[in-house]
């Protein structure tokens, strides 16, 4: 019996997004960080990748472990990366 369509939609998504953040790490910056024009905030392109990468890595839990604990542990690691110089 072959897949869901759904399913094969959230398994391609997660896949894809996964390595698309690991990748994008290059480009985290600390919340306070400055440039020439003042202070950074957390980059939009950020915030939208990791909201989907956490929800797509809760949605694949229960078939897909290995890789949706590796999306969830970027987000974790992205949350330390920007906020501890803050905290």
């Amino acid at each position: 019996m072959p897949d869901a369509r759904p399913s094969r939609i959230l398994r391609a998504t997660l896949f894809t997004l996964v390595p698309l953040a690991y990748l994008s790490m290059g480009l985290w910056r600390p919340a306070s960080s400055y440039d020439k024009s003042g202070p950074i905030g957390f980059p939009a392109y950020a915030v939208v990748l990791m909201a989907a990468v956490f929800l797509t890595s809760l949605l694949a839990w229960h078939t897909h472990r290995f890789v949706a604990g590796l999306g969830l542990l970027v987000c974790f690691l992205w949350l330390l990366v920007g906020l501890l110089p803050v905290l």
